[in-house]
């Protein structure tokens, strides 16, 4: 059989459409809160939005969690969606380095932050791990020993006792048998959620960010894996067989019932998908198109070609409009020219080499962190910097978003001559031979209606990934639910030491992976987890009128799964992380539609601009009948300038970059 997820072309594709935006369960990303199908279709992003309404540890400060709170969250889900263009058909061509810069660039675009806790360092982003995401290992890496090629891909499958049906709790062994020596994606969340738990604690005693911040993304990437068992498994299709639907599709063979405890009849069995070459550009993509990949591909170079700016000029002059002391030392220019100076000299002796000489490749590689990474540094540290005074400060708003747009520009000038060349040369190293591999990939496709003893169904036919998956709806309504219910006692472990990391895991691990039929089993809130996600799916069920669930019954049987039907006619999400149909775009920090506080900060800068700082107040006053404080300070006692500066003497508050 041809290689499936890991041939050196189609996880080249996976590469550059991956960079362009993932979406392996629910895609990556967020839907736009004015968006129609807000609440109807879901990413990994809308889901943990869910956090907004939910409080924080006191540990870390007992308010509710925070944008950039949720994007620490957020960021370690992400990372498992990216970290699979690392895999055996990629690093047998490129270096895994490679392909982390190229990430590391698309995290800078996705986050607008790219050091710190958003670097994508190499143990962070790691590599494509089926334990990440609850994939079915089934005949991974064609049965070599993918280790070969990287050392922290996972090794040979052992089938009997990674693939076989736990009959004790009715799934597939490599989902949540932690009692047999093989891993599996419940020892994988137990792993993160008690490092999450440790570091946070550690947080408690040391009050040192960089504990806290980690606890986050390790809570993020548990998250991740708990989400992806309502994307990837076949969960949503067996409990509308217990509620009755017997026409319903279970992604099994015909003969793979089994006798399971709990269960009022024989049952099929929890599983999910296998991920072949097919699967992974369905994941990436939403359907397999060579123009579709092609376009995908193109954005993340058209976003760095298109916003550069190698002219600083602009960016001085607002630089030095910040109040002295604000930034610091002050040395920000000084530092714009020893990036740009390093970043011109490293052009000026940079020769090509190719991808197939791997050691000179790794060099080079390392050789364009060096001059990308310092100029990311220096963007967020002002932002961070500068972010503590905006909820403070009327007059800052307007400057900084023009501040912030022209340290991007700055940024893409000093990335592209770089980053541009390195994705066209990946491009083209890993062009050829996809027809033969897509067409292996997709004999696969429908194993489980040729098969009546398969429990083994693609990635591509189960997963609801997709916005335009009916299933995709009820999927991230159980995800959303599942947050909303594991976080806040992850917090209560961080803040009370008396808490049995253990026992917690155990009750949040099983509360989430289970068989619906088994939700009225278990003991310590199991069974307040299980039966909260199956009346997810009977509420959802029973809000549609009955024409539409018997439509949706029709779709979702066994010839209409086959026929496609279960997919939304028209509907073509790529599953990505920049909106419904968008273009990838570097997030914005700040720029908000116009309001009285906007009004305010438009006529301050343009005082500040006019060099009229003397004349802000009054100009203020006019244009919006608003009295700035400090009206009556004379120019001694520190005009603009010394209000600024005092309001950054008050304590600090929820808006801070902390």
């Amino acid at each position: 059989m041809a290689s499936s997820r890991f041939s050196s072309l189609l996880l080249g594709l996976v590469v550059l459409a991956v960079l362009a935006s993932p979406a392996a369960a629910f895609g990556a990303g967020n839907i736009a809160s004015i968006s129609k199908v807000e609440g109807q279709n879901w990413r990994h992003g809308d889901i943990e939005d869910a956090l907004l309404s939910i409080a924080m540890a006191r540990a870390f400060n007992g308010k509710k969690f925070s944008k950039h709170n949720v994007s620490r969250v957020y960021f370690g889900n992400w990372l498992r969606d990216y970290s699979q263009a690392i895999d055996v058909g990629t690093v047998k061509a490129v270096s895994s380095e490679a392909i982390r810069l190229l990430l590391c660039v698309l995290g800078f675009i996705t986050f607008g932050y790219g050091s710190g806790e958003f670097e994508v360092t190499a143990d962070r982003v790691g590599c494509y791990r089926p334990e990440d995401h609850i994939d079915n290992p089934k005949d991974y890496a064609d049965n070599v020993d993918a280790r070969d090629y990287y050392d922290r891909l996972r090794g040979p499958i052992d089938e009997e006792a990674e693939l076989s049906i736990d009959e004790r709790n009715g799934m597939k062994k490599y989902i949540a048998s932690e009692s047999d020596n093989i891993m599996t994606s419940a020892k994988h969340v137990r792993n993160l959620f008690t490092r999450c738990i440790e570091l946070g604690r550690r947080y408690k005693d040391n009050q040192n960010k960089a504990d806290r911040n980690e606890a986050l993304r390790l809570m993020g990437t548990g998250l991740h894996c708990l989400e992806d068992f309502f994307a990837h498994s076949n969960y949503t299709e067996l409990a509308l067989i217990e509620m009755g639907e017997r026409d319903v599709f279970p992604h099994c063979g015909t003969n793979t019932k089994i006798q399971l405890e709990g269960a009022n009849d024989t049952v099929y069995p929890i599983v999910t998908g296998t991920f072949g070459g097919v699967d992974f550009l369905h994941s990436v993509t939403g359907e397999v198109s060579d123009k579709l990949t092609q376009n995908e591909i193109e954005e993340l170079e058209g976003a760095l070609e298109g916003n550069k700016q190698s002219d600083t000029s602009f960016l001085r002059e607002l630089l030095d409009k910040i109040p002295d002391g604000i930034l610091g030392g002050g040395n920000e220019k000084q530092k714009i020219d020893e990036i740009q100076e390093n970043a011109n000299a490293a052009q000026m002796q940079n020769t090509s080499v190719s991808p197939r000489d791997p050691e000179e490749f790794t060099l080079y590689v390392r050789n364009i962190f060096d001059q990308i990474m310092p100029a990311i540094k220096l963007h967020d540290d002002i932002m961070k910097t500068i972010s503590n005074a905006v909820d403070k400060i009327p007059v800052l708003p307007k400057i900084i978003e023009q501040l912030e747009e022209q340290l991007t520009q700055f940024v893409f000038g000093i990335m592209a001559p770089f980053i541009v060349p390195l994705i066209r040369q990946i491009r083209n190293e890993l062009k050829t031979g996809s027809d033969e591999i897509i067409q292996s990939s997709k004999n696969q496709q429908h194993v489980v209606f040729d098969n009546d003893n398969s429990t083994d169904p693609t990635h591509s036919m189960l997963s609801k990934d997709h916005f335009s998956n009916i299933l995709n709806e009820v999927a991230g309504r159980g995800a959303a639910k599942m947050v909303s219910w594991a976080v806040p006692q992850l917090m209560e472990a961080i803040d009370d030491d008396n808490v049995d990391v253990n026992r917690l895991c155990d009750r949040l691990i099983y509360g989430v992976l289970h068989h619906p039929a088994q939700r009225n089993m278990g003991q310590d809130g199991v069974v307040e987890a299980r039966e909260m996600i199956f009346k997810v799916v009977e509420e959802w069920w029973g809000q549609m009128g009955d024409d539409q669930r018997d439509d949706y019954r029709r779709k979702l049987s066994r010839d209409g799964v086959f026929k496609g039907e279960n997919h939304k006619e028209g509907v073509y999400d790529t599953g990505h992380g920049h909106g419904c149909a968008g273009k990838l775009e570097m997030r914005k920090l700040y720029g908000a539609p116009e309001t009285m506080e906007t009004k305010i900060a438009s006529a301050a800068a343009s005082a500040i601009f006019s060099s009229a700082s003397g004349a802000v107040s009054s100009i203020v006053e006019q244009q919006t009948g608003i009295q700035l404080p400090g009206r009556q300070e004379s120019e001694e006692s520190g005009g603009l300038k010394g209000f600024i500066k005092s309001i950054f003497s008050k304590d600090e508050d929820e808006g801070r970059y902390e």
